[in-house]
């Protein structure tokens, strides 16, 4: 069976999946060379129909993640959007709404309709059959990608989904058992923590659905005292139901309408303290919720998806908390992964899960000839002088060059999928020499100076760097952990301030040529990871 899913919101991708086998898993960013694309993922579903030699009368069938208001196309209508609300606009008057007064019916209620007879006429124009489309619910795709990706369809699994919004929710308490999916509980968009996270991004100066990163790598330099006052406050504004599973915003009728409201909360506070407060009252509340959804259950073995769990701070958290068995947070988990998540919920529905295989890498996108390669830089206007060298053992010469302290671009292989790089379209270097930061960021990456790198890591040198109970397993870098003293020796690739790590474990099984690379790098310098960045310039993918 061939399925076709796609997420045609913020930051669009598109996935094919063949007889449960995810064959492409494509960012629209990447073929536009746009960060966080959004709108019709028509250049990702062009390339993988491409790539596959399909057409659209060889799919059996499309998911289409849900049904939503427009979403923002790129980083300017996303501020023209905030900036509206900011000066007392409504969802109503707001710049992105008027841009798609000609799609979108402006009349209260039908907006979800409007949206759908919208992508059927997008599709039809590619020559889509609409009997193949299916419109799922947002936060389903959410939980099949968290469930599905974990791949343990043995025992019951307890599935939480927390977003910013889609289809007028921010998180739901899932249970997957016996092959279904029961959710127990729900919680209205209007009281989105994740929403909070990307109002107060905005409030603080930076780029909301994109920045938030930056308030999590902030936190840890602020004074613990001060903070948790901030977050205390946080608190007041959220209600918990009694069972723990739900809970509502209390100081207006939405987070998204209370811009007034957060301007005035933040008023003389100090910077460091606000984006301090914020992550550690992101990190208690998501505990709590966890806590009492466990309690609920009574299932320990959790799976996690929905963006306000890129949060890898709060990950960690949970993973160290008592009650939790196992975790799993599925790669990536924005709405990018809900092009995914379509196909795992239509092959579940036709076929079960017996076909659907387990995660075991994301490196879902395209690969290059040496040919491919040539014919694009002999396109392009060098401003220095270059020379061209092939290696027979290149993961050899590589290990040298970073070993001299030298920067390498690494673009080999199939392309991962996500925010995060693993290895295949990289940034290395010696994670163990001071300058490196400074280089990189110099001459490529322009990152805040308070934001860290990450690290990749051999399997057999794990141990030796991390603290770990063994509940998760690292390889997507989507969770913080503490380090041992060893650690120094990658320090380039840890926070600097509180000493966590985002790790990429690489195995030999995952990515055999990038694990060779960095066994290599520690035959010379007895070093088993490198410092790791994702190989792009700052607001490109």
């Amino acid at each position: 069976m061939k399925i076709l899913g796609i997420h045609d919101g913020h930051n669009a991708s598109a996935c094919l999946m063949v007889n449960g086998k995810t064959e492409y898993l494509i960012q629209e960013e990447r073929v536009a060379c746009e960060k966080n694309r959004s709108g019709f993922p028509a250049l990702a579903i062009d390339l993988i129909l491409k790539k596959s030699g399909l057409n659209f009368n060889e799919i059996d069938c499309i998911g289409m993640n849900g049904t939503y208001m427009p979403a923002p196309t790129n980083r300017q209508e996303t501020l023209d959007y905030y900036n509206s609300l900011l000066k007392g606009g409504t969802l109503f008057n707001s710049s992105l709404i008027k841009n798609r007064l000609k799609s979108v019916p402006f009349i209260a209620g039908p907006y979800e309709k409007g949206n759908k007879q919208r992508r059927q006429q997008k599709l039809a124009s590619l020559g889509v059959d609409s009997s193949k489309v299916n419109f799922i619910d947002h936060h389903t795709l959410h939980a099949y990608t968290a469930y599905c990706g974990n791949g343990d369809f043995k025992n019951d699994v307890l599935v939480l989904t927390n977003d910013g919004a889609g289809d007028r929710l921010c998180a739901t308490v899932n249970v997957f058992r016996n092959g279904q999916m029961e959710r127990i509980a729900s919680v209205h968009e209007n009281h989105s923590i994740g929403i909070l996270y990307a109002v107060f991004t905005y409030l603080t100066g930076m780029v909301p659905l994109e920045h938030e990163y930056k308030i999590m790598g902030m936190a840890p330099y602020a004074h613990k005292s001060g903070s948790q006052k901030v977050s205390d406050e946080f608190w007041e504004m959220f209600e918990f139901s009694e069972d723990g599973l739900t809970w509502e915003f209390k100081k207006g009728f939405s987070v998204f309408g209370s811009m007034e409201y957060f301007k005035d909360f933040m008023f003389l506070k100090r910077f460091d303290y606000l984006m301090a407060g914020l992550q550690y009252f992101t990190e208690q509340f998501l505990v709590h919720w966890v806590r009492a959804c466990i309690k609920k259950t009574g299932i320990k073995k959790i799976a996690l998806a929905g963006g306000t769990f890129m949060n890898v701070k709060a990950d960690k958290l949970i993973m160290e908390m008592e009650e939790v068995e196992k975790v799993f947070v599925f790669p990536s988990c924005g709405d990018e992964s809900n092009a995914l998540g379509a196909c795992y919920y239509l092959e579940a529905k036709h076929n079960g899960f017996k076909s659907i295989q387990k995660l075991d890498d994301v490196y879902f996108g395209i690969s290059f000839t040496n040919e491919d390669v040539k014919k694009s830089y002999e396109k392009y206007s060098f401003k220095n002088t270059y020379t061209i060298k092939y290696h027979d053992d290149i993961e050899h010469e590589i290990a040298k060059i970073l070993a001299s302290n030298n920067v390498v671009s690494r673009f080999k292989g199939k392309e991962e999928f996500g925010a995060r790089s693993l290895g295949n379209r990289a940034i290395i270097a010696n994670p163990n020499h001071p300058d490196v930061i400074k280089e990189i960021n110099e001459m490529i990456k322009n990152r805040d100076f308070w934001m860290p790198f990450a690290c990749s890591i051999l399997d057999s040198d794990f141990d030796k760097y991390v603290i770990s109970e063994g509940k998760n397993d690292p390889y997507y870098m989507i969770m913080t952990f503490d380090t041992k003293p060893a650690a120094d020796e990658i320090k380039g690739g840890i926070h600097p301030y509180d000493r966590t790590v985002r790790p990429q474990i690489v195995t030999q099984k995952h990515n055999a040529s990038y694990w060779n690379l960095i066994n290599e790098f520690k035959k010379i310098t007895g070093i088993g990871g490198i410092l790791n960045t994702s190989l792009n310039l700052s607001k490109v993918r």
